[in-house]
């Protein structure tokens, strides 16, 4: 009988120990392992059992104190759940600075368990976050922070448009003419075609003046309906040269889209992933996006610098300024390789310092990346190649060659000076203005509303962390749940 019982006490320990080392394991790796608490206590009752009916046979002497102690280490072992997860630090109402304490069973780095931010540092930290993105929209004016929409009067497309803009645009047809009309003078497109148009006008002047005054016998009418019949293939000609700068410029317009949309997208992934539990590195991320609007524009035109807006941006982060500031590529690419790495980081598994983000969910942020990739990618190649420039030497040399030869035209058909001037102008007004409109669409950078763009992306990006921080928690009853 003492040999059965030395046996049932030998198993019913190993039992206890075993169950105490798999819920060790589970606490340990966040599995969804529980501790049986119920069978661990009946082997204990057990476990005593077994042991005072060896003390009573073996006729063992043992004094209250010890025995005492003995009942109360069995009793420990078997409720001991509660207190391993207090002493592993992973209780949900622990504090900031529990993610400081080694685990009580290892010698592992702090790394290995997951920073668990006290709701004071996440509000401190979006504190400085709103703080930085408000000094960036108090930064004085300059070329980068001031809106370009004061390069037209009228409707136009370097601003983002409201409401009142599309109201106006489509009013009534003889009101949407008499405004157009008026603001004729202040056209840019006009401004720009005037002294070729004043340089056709003196030399349609000069040759009917010479003509007239020599007497020359100019009656060609088989030439001027020659000339008639090369309109068509100048029309072709600069309409295909227009639509050509037309499809760059939607396309960049489209890439910035892209890039509005994937900013956004990747604000709310950190934010819903990594905010909680690294906000640090979230919010150090959320900065960079709302930077790379801004970064982008000051590359695509000549005399806006970013400089500034980096230093308001990274006050408090003087490593990533400088950093950021000394970029060896564009400054759009820096920001995207530093996300990257930043991510890549933030991916690993808690062992190695990262917070072990859903593989899924670091497709999406690459996914995203890949997009603001994209963006910068169509931005410069837009920018390094334009519409072949033999197209637009062509265009230009058949249209001088047209203009010259259209007042000798006019002459031969016997029309009068000031009718001649009328229509060498005005067709010089419809040719050299559509050709100019190629040209100036086939830069957009001037066009587009670059600042709306980069200033809509800043906003988003703080909204979303807004969003994000204050969100409602999910409280969802399951067994209230009524299903249809």
């Amino acid at each position: 009988f003492f040999l059965a019982c030395l046996l049932a006490n030998t198993f019913s320990l190993i039992i206890i120990f075993y169950s105490h080392y798999l819920y060790f394991l589970s606490v340990s790796f966040h599995s969804e392992w529980h501790q049986p608490s119920a069978i661990n206590f009946i082997f204990t009752i057990f476990h005593i059992y077994i042991v005072t009916n060896e003390f009573y046979i073996t006729k063992m002497q043992f004094s209250s104190f010890p025995a005492t102690l003995w009942v109360a280490a069995c009793i420990f072992l078997a409720s001991s759940d509660k207190i391993i997860v207090v002493h592993a630090g992973l209780s949900s109402s622990s504090s900031s600075s529990s993610s400081s304490h080694h685990h009580p069973f290892s010698n592992h780095q702090p790394l290995t368990i997951p920073k668990n931010y006290s709701k004071l540092v996440l509000e401190k930290s979006l504190e400085c976050f709103h703080n930085d993105l408000k000094r960036v929209s108090d930064l004085p004016i300059s070329s980068l922070t001031t809106p370009c929409w004061e390069v037209s009067r009228d409707s136009t497309f370097t601003k983002s448009w409201t409401f009142d803009d599309w109201e106006r645009h489509q009013a009534q047809s003889s009101l949407r003419y008499a405004r157009h009309v008026g603001t004729w003078v202040v056209s840019t497109t006009a401004q720009n075609i005037i002294p070729t148009i004043m340089i056709l006008a003196a030399w349609t002047v000069l040759l009917f003046k010479v003509t007239y005054r020599f007497s020359f016998n100019m009656s060609a009418a088989k030439f001027a309906m020659t000339l008639g019949f090369l309109q068509a293939p100048i029309l072709l000609l600069l309409t295909l040269k227009t639509n050509r700068s037309l499809d760059r410029m939607l396309e960049t317009r489209k890439a910035w889209g892209t890039l509005s949309r994937a900013s956004r997208s990747l604000t709310g992934l950190v934010g819903a992933y990594i905010l909680e539990q690294d906000p640090e590195s979230a919010l150090l991320i959320a900065r960079y996006l709302a930077l790379v609007g801004w970064s982008l524009k000051a590359s695509f035109r000549k005399n806006d610098d970013d400089t500034e807006m980096i230093c308001a941006m990274f006050q408090d982060f003087p490593k990533e300024r400088d950093w950021l500031l000394d970029c060896p590529t564009k400054r759009s690419i820096g920001i995207v390789t530093r996300i990257r790495y930043l991510l890549s980081i933030l991916g690993k598994d808690r062992s190695h310092g990262g917070i072990s983000i859903p593989p899924i969910i670091m497709l999406r942020m690459e996914e995203a990346l890949h997009d603001i990739e994209t963006t910068i990618g169509v931005c410069t190649r837009v920018f390094l190649s334009p519409v072949p420039p033999t197209y637009t030497r062509h265009t230009s040399r058949v249209l001088v060659l047209y203009m010259f030869l259209l007042p000798a035209a006019l002459v031969g058909t016997g029309v009068s000076l000031v009718p001649a001037i009328v229509t060498s102008s005005f067709a010089s007004y419809v040719l050299v203005g559509i050709d100019e409109i190629g040209l100036e669409i086939e830069y957009p950078f001037h066009l587009l509303p670059l600042f709306s763009m980069s200033k809509s992306i800043q906003q988003e990006v703080e909204n979303q962390i807004k969003i994000l921080s204050n969100i409602p928690d999910m409280h969802l009853n399951v067994d209230s749940y009524e299903y249809p």
